[in-house]
């Protein structure tokens, strides 16, 4: 079946509640995001208006107080992190059963203030993200669903730094990483 906004939606209740450790840097790499239709072509946009352009996924990693991450956006041929977030086990808003809660500062900008995103687990490995609109009225729309997909950046990266001749210094997508220390 072709996942929509719909099939997503009706099939969150049956997803796998994930544990935080599954979706740190360390394990999964960065998380890639996409979206499913109708919102291939809106949600990008719609991002960009309220401050997430060229939104690329999320990263998350493990902290002194628990787990926290950021948003990934493409700026001049890399990665850029922005607008930390904290990562901790909730509960969903959209039917009260475990999932995994990312939640933006109380002082961030809006409307990341009110944002919350739940993710569950796909059979298929694929994290599953709802967002929604912690507000009363905006809460009772549903969550928008999103889907994260780990880049396993952590494998390629080790491929890339064993096989490119030593004289490179760059890498598609991700030339903050390229030259390994003291370049």
């Amino acid at each position: 079946m072709k996942q929509n906004v719909l099939t997503l939606r009706r099939t969150w209740s049956s997803l796998r509640p994930l544990e935080v450790d599954e979706v740190l840097h360390a394990r999964a790499g960065d998380l890639a995001a996409s979206f499913v239709t109708p919102l291939t072509r809106v949600a990008p946009f719609g991002l960009g208006l309220i401050g997430l352009r060229h939104w690329y996924g999320k990263r998350f990693v493990r902290g002194g107080d628990g787990a926290s991450g950021v948003n990934l956006v493409r700026r001049g041929g890399g990665l850029v992190e922005t607008l930390p977030m904290k990562l901790s086990q909730g509960i969903s808003l959209a039917d009260g059963r475990p999932a995994l809660v990312v939640e933006y500062a109380a002082d961030a900008a809006r409307p990341w203030r009110w944002v919350r995103d739940e993710l569950r687990a796909a059979p298929d490995g694929t994290v599953i993200g709802m967002t929604f609109v912690d507000l009363p009225v905006l809460r009772a729309v549903g969550g928008t669903p999103f889907l994260l997909t780990p880049d396993n950046r952590v494998t390629w990266r080790t491929f890339f730094f064993v096989f490119v001749p030593s004289g490179s210094r760059t890498a598609p997508n991700h030339p903050q990483e390229v030259g390994g220390p003291g370049r």
